[in-house]
């Protein structure tokens, strides 16, 4: 740089016109701090109007102090009253930055690094600039050197400090990039290729540094995640990309944790909601094919910040399938989502929840815990509540921690709907458990013997009969003892009746072959007993499939003879109760002649009756069910019951077989959700 010049020599300064080279590194304000009063004065009194115009040739060759003044001459004419504004020089700067990098005579990235030097340095004046803001916000900036990236880091950490309003569009242009980020953006002319990896790193670089100089800029990132969240007919590849990159923004923004994770468990339980609403519409058929059907486009283990390519975009044979093809390819894209979605939460968990501190002290753990409360039990979800039934079995006190918490909701001061839900998890966990010990079984068994005694002694003496809008909850905690009965029925046995082999190692099937009675939990027989047998008739409002086989089983394991109650019970329509009892519970003066039909029940009788809901049936997504195989009980008879369950008590007519053996195959599958109402 040459030196100012001197007060003695200012009558020598000569002012650049156009047909000569000027010298203006008087105008170079990086050395501001050595500059005179008067030739801060000469600055100052530089004419306006000359004619500055952006050279078209040997843009490398463009001086610095020529681009800064180019700049600075577009910006004070653009600044100027509507009336005196002139914007030629103005557009012509935005339109040459937001030129595409990848054409041939784009600008050079030296060439833009003198731009940007230029910005920096009247950062100050570009507030009502924003226009040329967000030319310089859309540069292709990431496939650049570490010198470009370093002064355009410089530049937006001068703006979003002198200017708020230009952190929402920077955080709008980084995070857009976290779902599908291209590699050709890497891959610029005359530039070293940039990896992927290294460009994914320098969004979070960016982002981090933002936050960082910005504390309240917290709120507006929030917002920007939300909203540039992908949507549910996304690619499989970008929509895990993108919940990939939010839980690495997670780990340099502590703050934001909270927000994402609930972000991300909100969306997972909207689209398992949706995919369940799609299958129903679809019949209910829907989901056994959607398993068996080869998936189109299982590309998800190839979801890394190293993929380059876009696995699924649409082919031109996809564009000319029919509706329902069109359906089904959709409802196939959102369970790959969900899929993908599940194996990323339970690998990002694992490690904090199995190598973290006690349960109750876990912020993992308890987060599930808090949103299994908040989106989980709310809704009818399928899939998203596997990973608190795989983290809860961890050990005997993340089993706890759950099951408290649902029994909290299910006897405490909530909804009708919040309680049933509870008790659907409770009873499910329990039943399909693998890791759940008999301690636990017979702790949550307990509790609900309880409940449901409590319930009968407040509610029979004025009860006219079964009737599941007065009495949902009592029906539901009747219903989840039949469910964990048939599952874990030997976890509630404590011994055998004859003390003569009580303390010996002994199989309850044993026992059982030997016609010897087995001795149950404290309060269990006596107290089953006596509700079934009740005026509030749980057999009759209990789903038939899990009635019928509790049946089975009590019989079997010489437990209690219910048969002739579920005889009686097919004669009983319900919603005519308060005819059928008299006032001793004996059956009144209505026509009970007439056998029900099977069309009577799936008409009369099944609005009446609770669903089949438990949310924990089998878990088939291909992917992620790796995470939940070992955590699984299955279904198993006990030994010697298939010979018992040839003496059929089901009606005679071949509609009503027809349809208990499609109950009992669905019980023994683990499908057991059938379309009746929940309301209650």
């Amino acid at each position: 740089m040459r030196p100012p010049p001197t007060p003695a020599s200012l009558s020598n300064i000569k002012r650049p016109t156009l047909g000569l080279k000027r010298d203006s590194s008087y105008l170079d304000t990086d050395d501001e701090a050595n500059l005179s009063g008067v030739t801060k004065r000469l600055r100052v009194a530089f004419s306006p109007n000359v004619d500055v115009r952006i050279m078209d040739n040997n843009w490398d060759e463009k001086s610095f102090e020529l681009v800064k003044e180019e700049v600075r001459v577009a910006i004070e004419r653009h600044s100027l009253p509507v009336e005196r504004r002139d914007d030629a020089l103005y557009t012509k700067l935005v339109t040459m930055l937001s030129q595409d990098a990848q054409e041939g005579e784009a600008v050079s990235g030296k060439l833009l690094q003198k731009y940007l030097m230029a910005l920096e340095s009247r950062v100050s004046v570009l507030g009502e600039c924003g226009k040329l803001v967000i030319a310089v916000l859309d540069l292709a900036w990431l496939g650049r050197d570490d010198t470009f990236v370093g002064l355009y880091a410089r530049f937006l950490s001068s703006l979003v400090s002198a200017h708020s309003k230009y952190i929402m569009p920077l955080f709008q242009r980084l995070v857009g990039n976290f779902a599908r980020l291209p590699a050709s953006l890497g891959r610029l002319p005359d530039e070293a290729a940039v990896s992927r990896h290294q460009m994914f790193s320098r969004l979070h670089l960016f982002t981090k540094s933002t936050l960082r100089q910005v504390p309240s800029a917290t709120g507006t990132l929030t917002r920007v995640l939300k909203a540039e969240f992908p949507i549910d007919l996304a690619t499989t590849k970008s929509y895990i990309q993108y919940q990939r990159q939010l839980l690495k923004l997670s780990q340099y923004a502590p703050e934001l944790k909270a927000e994402i994770m609930a972000l991300i468990m909100q969306r997972l339980v909207s689209i398992d909601v949706q995919i369940q609403q799609d299958l129903e519409d679809l019949g209910d058929e829907a989901e056994e094919r959607l398993l068996q059907r080869p998936r189109l486009h299982d590309n998800t283990e190839l979801v890394d910040d190293s993929d380059d390519s876009d696995n699924e975009s649409v082919s031109s044979s996809e564009e000319t399938t029919t509706e329902e093809e069109q359906r089904w390819r959709e409802i196939r894209l959102k369970v790959a989502k969900m899929d993908g979605t599940l194996d990323m939460l339970f690998a990002y968990y694992d490690p904090l929840i199995r190598l973290g501190p006690e349960p109750h002290l876990n912020d993992a753990y308890l987060q599930i815990l808090s949103h299994f409360t908040t989106f989980i039990l709310p809704n009818r979800t399928r899939h998203a509540q596997f990973l608190l039934f795989h983290f809860a079995q961890i050990s005997e006190e993340h089993v706890t921690l759950f099951t408290q918490r649902c029994a909290e909701i299910a006897f405490g001061n909530y909804t009708t709907a919040q309680r049933i839900n509870a008790i659907a998890y409770l009873s499910s966990f329990i039943a399909r458990g693998s890791h759940v010990t008999t301690w636990s079984v017979q702790d949550v068994v307990s509790a609900l013997l309880s409940y449901l005694d409590l319930c009968r002694q407040r509610y029979e003496p004025t009860c006219q009969g079964p009737d599941k809008r007065a009495y949902a909850s009592y029906y539901a905690a009747a219903q989840a003892l039949l469910y964990i009965f048939c599952f874990r029925w030997r976890d509630l046995v404590i011994g055998t009746a004859d003390p003569e082999i009580d303390g010996d190692d002994y199989e309850e099937e044993d026992v059982l072959a030997e016609s010897r009675d087995l001795a149950w939990l404290p309060d269990l027989h006596e107290i089953l007993r006596q509700n079934v047998r009740s005026r509030l008739n749980p057999l009759k409002v209990c789903s038939p499939a899990i009635a019928g086989e509790f049946a089975d089983i009590a019989r079997h394991v010489r437990f209690d003879e219910v048969v002739s109650i579920l005889e009686s019970n097919k004669r009983l329509r319900l919603g005519q109760t308060s005819n059928y009892y008299g006032a001793a519970g004996r059956v009144g003066g209505i026509d009970i002649g007439r056998r029900e039909t099977a069309w009577d029940r799936k008409t009369g009788d099944a609005h009446h009756q609770l669903e089949a809901y438990f949310p924990f049936d089998p878990y088939h997504l291909p992917k992620s069910k790796k995470w939940v195989e070992a955590d699984y009980n299955e279904w198993k008879l006990p030994r010697g019951m298939k010979e018992d369950k040839e003496e059929d008590y089901s009606e005679d007519e071949s509609a009503e077989e027809s349809d208990d053996e499609e109950l009992e195959a669905g019980f023994a599958n683990g499908v057991l959700v059938d379309t009746a109402s929940t309301s209650s």
